[in-house]
């Protein structure tokens, strides 16, 4: 009975996003995000039901109170998982990497991993660009960001930051947009003090006929001192 309840809960969430997303046949649907439903550990039900949309790049379980990641196929096509805010172990990260081989994206904050060491099973998902860790146990480790970069240094972003302690956006595409769009007003920036300092066509030609209407001042004043 507890699977078919969480099912029927897990379905009102996807009508909802249904209609959000404007898709009405599941095949289409790419994203599915949970919150809030008690699921604790995953049903056979659940994972077949999931397995069902084909074109699903990223889930979530937000706020699920999930313990384990027990029961779920492999996902060859996720490439985000957010699980954020549940009490999954040191136990979770060896399943994520057997069932979510093609992460780019994992959020793993607010759990209950302990050993910063497990950590170092991710380095098996080669594509992965961006982890949240922090609020888990293992990151009461004074300098445990330094050996999170130490164990996985294909990432590009630790909870959110880059390695020097920049702010990373969760596409690193949209990251590098806003870099050259920075460039680009450095150059307009750069354009627009080399025009202060120029000197237009017009105002060379007003320069030079002050300066013939001076000569020519002087030149008749010597005119008038020989008569």
């Amino acid at each position: 009975m507890k699977g078919s309840s969480q099912k029927n809960k897990i379905l009102e969430q996807i009508q909802k996003q249904r209609r959000s997303q404007s898709r009405q046949n599941d095949s289409k649907i790419n994203s599915l995000h949970f919150q809030s439903i008690q699921i604790e550990e995953f049903s056979k039900e659940i994972d077949e039901y999931l397995k069902s949309f084909s074109n699903l790049q990223q889930l979530g379980f937000q706020r699920c109170k999930l313990q384990a990641l027990n029961n779920l196929s492999e996902y060859k096509n996720i490439n985000s998982l957010n699980l954020e805010e549940n009490v999954l172990d040191d136990g979770c990260i060896k399943l994520i990497v057997q069932k979510f081989p093609s992460l780019t994206f994992l959020n793993l904050k607010k759990n209950q991993i302990k050993e910063l060491n497990e950590i170092e099973q991710l380095k098996q998902l080669d594509q992965l660009t961006h982890l949240f860790l922090d609020k888990n146990p293992a990151c009461e480790d004074e300098n445990w960001t330094q050996k999170i970069w130490d164990l996985l240094p294909k990432l590009k972003a630790l909870d959110g930051k880059d390695k020097k302690g920049k702010i990373v956006k969760e596409k690193t595409t949209v990251y590098d947009e806003d870099e050259e769009d920075e460039d680009e007003d450095e150059e307009e920036i750069d354009d627009e003090d080399d025009d202060s300092f120029s000197i237009s066509d017009d105002e060379e030609d007003e320069e030079y006929s002050e300066e013939e209407e001076s000569e020519s001042e002087s030149n008749k004043k010597k005119k008038k001192v020989k008569k």
